[in-house]
């Protein structure tokens, strides 16, 4: 959103191009025969290697219970505890203050936007390396780290 935002500040045929660019980026990767998933939010397995709307939607944004938190952002539903997939699935979207392996998925989302850490994952060896943000480049609306004073707020 706040990407077309700045667009429409932008010439037509640059905007045009980027629009484009995005439009066709692949919603998930799917590698090593089908043993590794990547997408942004997550990719439940009856929708790995699709390309419909349905993937692209829960490849961007996970799913959601159609309500908003006291923050007014959605309320996500844990689609990881429910996955038995073979597949491998990497994925971030939502901030955790440390990497968490549910059943074969693995959120990598550290925060490194909000002040965190950015995570990496080593395949095949399923070795996690991050590193310290070097600042707070956005401020999370949404506490995610243990110490956040507005955590209990």
């Amino acid at each position: 959103e706040a990407t077309l935002q700045q667009l429409e500040h932008e010439p037509t045929d640059f905007s045009t191009e980027v629009t484009a660019f995005l439009n066709d980026l692949p919603s998930q990767l799917v590698l090593d025969n089908g043993q590794l998933v990547v997408a942004h939010a997550g990719m439940k397995e009856s929708l790995q290697g699709r390309t419909s709307g349905e993937a692209r939607d829960f490849a961007l944004f996970g799913a959601t219970t159609g309500q908003t938190d006291q923050q007014g952002l959605p309320v996500r539903l844990n689609w990881a505890s429910d996955y038995r997939g073979r597949a491998l699935v990497v994925f971030g979207h939502t901030p955790v203050g440390a990497p968490l392996w549910i059943n074969n998925t693995v959120n990598i989302d550290t925060g490194c936007a909000f002040g965190g850490r950015l995570t990496a994952l080593r395949y095949p060896e399923r070795e996690l390396l991050s590193v310290a943000a070097q600042r707070e480049y956005a401020v999370s609306v949404r506490p995610f780290l243990p110490d956040d004073p507005r955590r209990d707020a």
